[in-house]
């Protein structure tokens, strides 16, 4: 194994461990019980493996420029006959040979001798000619070697190794792999990821990643215990015991197939992209419309006016991060709502996903068949984090799967359960005006 070869899979390894370590980073920032210094030294740890890479990417072509380093050619001067003529003596100036045609002497031989001069300037732009296209393909040779290790580099990146999956179905180091399924590279899904939207619930729910398909998920419940007054000496009074519920859970599978066809893998460069924004669009409306149907299982509530929403709103729901997750219809009629001073409900905030405050808690848009159906007016207040839980078993995965159609067809799958987990954490209103 040459130098180059050794450093190449060195590339590949440091490669696979940056691929472990950003994924055990990642399930550490989802996980709540692990500690934020934990996840920032693996964030040290990321930027130290890239680091790394790049260095052996500068040896390799350090190497590889030195491989190609030749020998310069040594041009020797030599003797010439009575009869040649220099080069240089071929190319003087008009003037000069105007001068000197006055001292040729002409003999017998001149004719020998015009052809002897011919015969070596011949031989010179031969000359001339070869080196131009020797200096030619060294260029071509050089350009071809630096497109070679560029490949190299780039071979040793998720997002290429994803496209080959995609286009041949080899998968080549780096690459994750499920129950013979392939994991999206978490740096595609990177590198195509837009600012957070704001109306993604999937942002503001407990999500907890499980290692099995079912199991119970503890939770514990509101602290009502209180401490008493004891005399001297008198043995200490029992604290009230905690509450600890726990919530089920049992992962389903929500799956669908994306045709793609051959002339889409043999035209689009850059196929890998399309499946990973669809695959990342897909996992959003999912756990949107779970997440939804949750937040609908909280006590229900009916409200006709400002006077309703605030009661709501400030009764039993003290301890908890207030906010409201309203739909679309619910969010036309309270824009529209005044107090008895005459001001409106809604109030400009910065910190809101939506840029509205009501009663001072952030309010969240969705569409209104997230909490409903069409035209129909409702709104989730309470801690959305304390009330809803997501069991997150395994994340989407792609696998090619066999059809009679010119293509291939991708499989992408996401495992996860939704569950309330704190009944009083929140409230869920339906809005119906009084008709005036």
């Amino acid at each position: 194994m040459t130098r180059i070869e050794e450093l190449n899979k060195a590339i590949a390894e440091k490669q696979e461990l940056l691929n472990t370590k950003i994924s055990e980073v990642r399930a550490g920032a989802d996980d709540t019980e692990t500690p934020v210094a934990d996840v920032k030294a693996g964030m040290e740890e990321i930027k130290e493996i890239k680091s790394q890479i790049e260095s052996i990417n500068e040896q390799v072509k350090t190497l590889s420029e030195a491989l190609e380093l030749e020998p310069a050619e040594e041009t020797k001067d030599e003797p010439k006959d009575d009869g040649e003529v220099s080069e240089e003596e071929t190319e003087k100036p008009e003037d000069e040979e105007q001068r000197d045609e006055d001292d040729v002497v002409v003999d017998d031989n001149s004719d020998t001798q015009a052809d002897e001069v011919a015969d070596v300037v011949a031989e010179d732009d031969e000359e001339i000619n070869k080196g131009a296209d020797k200096d030619k393909e060294e260029e071509k040779r050089s350009g071809n070697m630096e497109g070679i290790e560029n490949m190299k580099t780039q071979i040793t990146n998720n997002a290429d190794a994803f496209q080959a999956f995609l286009v041949n179905g080899e998968v080549r180091d780096g690459l994750t792999t499920v129950e013979g399924g392939v994991v999206i590279p978490k740096q595609i899904l990177d590198i195509q990821k837009v600012p957070t939207d704001p109306t993604q619930l999937a942002s503001y729910v407990n999500r907890v990643a499980v290692a099995s398909g079912m199991g119970a998920l503890p939770v514990l419940a509101k602290n009502t215990a209180k401490l008493v007054t004891a005399d001297e000496l008198a043995e200490n009074p029992e604290i009230a015991k905690l509450q600890l519920k726990e919530v089920d859970y049992k992962a389903k599978t929500f799956r669908g197939v994306l045709p793609v066809s051959m002339e889409m893998l043999q035209d689009a460069p850059e196929i890998e992209s399309v499946v990973a924004t669809y695959v990342a669009e897909a996992k959003a409306l999912t756990e949107q419309a779970k997440i939804g149907e949750v937040l609908a299982k909280a006590t229900a509530v009916s409200v006709s006016d400002v006077d309703g929403i605030k009661d709501a709103f400030n009764k039993g729901l003290a301890n908890y991060n207030r906010m409201f997750v309203v739909s679309e219809s619910f969010f036309a009629e309270i824009d529209k709502m005044k107090d008895a001073d005459g001001r409106y409900l809604l109030q400009d905030s910065i910190t809101s996903a939506s840029g509205k405050a009501l009663l001072g808690a952030p309010v969240v848009i969705v569409a209104d068949e997230v909490l409903g159906g069409a035209g129909e007016a409702h709104a989730f207040v309470g801690d959305v984090k304390a009330f809803a839980l997501e069991a997150l078993r395994s994340d989407i995965a792609v696998e090619w799967q066999d059809d009679d159609i010119f293509g291939k067809k991708l499989a992408v799958a996401l495992r996860a359960d939704f569950q309330v987990a704190d009944e009083a954490a929140g409230k869920f209103l339906t809005l119906a005006p009084a008709s005036k």
